[in-house]
């Protein structure tokens, strides 16, 4: 059965936060907020710092906040970011691992599904998954300067 990993459901859980409430949020905040487990919450904030999803402020009054507008990130974006890249069965990442595939009569209608799949990610936004704001906030690109 297809289902998210514990990574990206938490962090759609965090975005779905940072896009509601602007302002820098520390790790330790959220993870106490929503009952995460502040290890797990950092390194989630971390990774999509890196991937440019989030920006990261140091300081007093420092911690993260959405790098984008929400309706510019995607699904597709998130997963890489959490897990790395999207593989729905071996043979599709690229990498010839399986000793079967020459005589596989699934290989090729599993690589148009795991296509489909890509697509569909790649055209699905955290906005539309989240849904319509919680507050009347709307997204302004941080002001602050990003740490590295």
């Amino acid at each position: 059965m297809l289902k998210f990993s514990r990574k990206v459901d938490y962090g759609l859980i965090l975005l779905s936060k940072l896009r509601d409430e602007p302002g820098a949020s520390s790790a330790r905040e959220v993870a106490e907020r929503y009952r995460l487990p502040q290890p797990m919450v950092a390194n989630i904030l971390k990774a999509l710092t890196g991937a440019g999803i989030l920006a990261s402020t140091r300081g007093a009054q420092g911690g993260y906040e959405l790098a984008r507008d929400p309706q510019a990130i995607t699904l597709a974006e998130l997963v890489q970011a959490l897990e790395g890249p999207f593989s729905l069965v071996e043979c599709t990442s690229g990498e010839p691992n399986c000793k079967f595939i020459s005589l596989c009569p699934t290989h090729d209608p599993l690589q148009v599904v795991h296509r489909k799949f890509e697509e569909f990610m790649s055209g699905l936004t955290i906005a539309q998954i989240i849904g319509p704001t919680r507050s009347s906030a709307t997204f302004t690109q941080p002001t602050q300067q990003a740490c590295p």
